[in-house]
């Protein structure tokens, strides 16, 4: 069974936001600190399986 909630558009939003956090050099423990959230959170959104709602 698919997990992702992906749309094709955010799917690709995905995608920019994780090259963004790579060509910055940040890893997403990194990411996950300021967040104060979980390096798993940040590894669930990047991969679609937890939604990032943007307003």
């Amino acid at each position: 069974m698919e997990k992702s909630i992906c749309t094709r558009e955010y799917a690709l939003f995905l995608s920019h936001l994780r090259s963004a956090r790579k060509a910055a050099g940040l890893t997403q423990e990194q990411i996950a600190q300021s967040l104060q959230q979980t390096q798993s959170f940040v590894s669930k959104c990047e991969r679609g399986e937890r939604r990032i709602d943007i307003v």
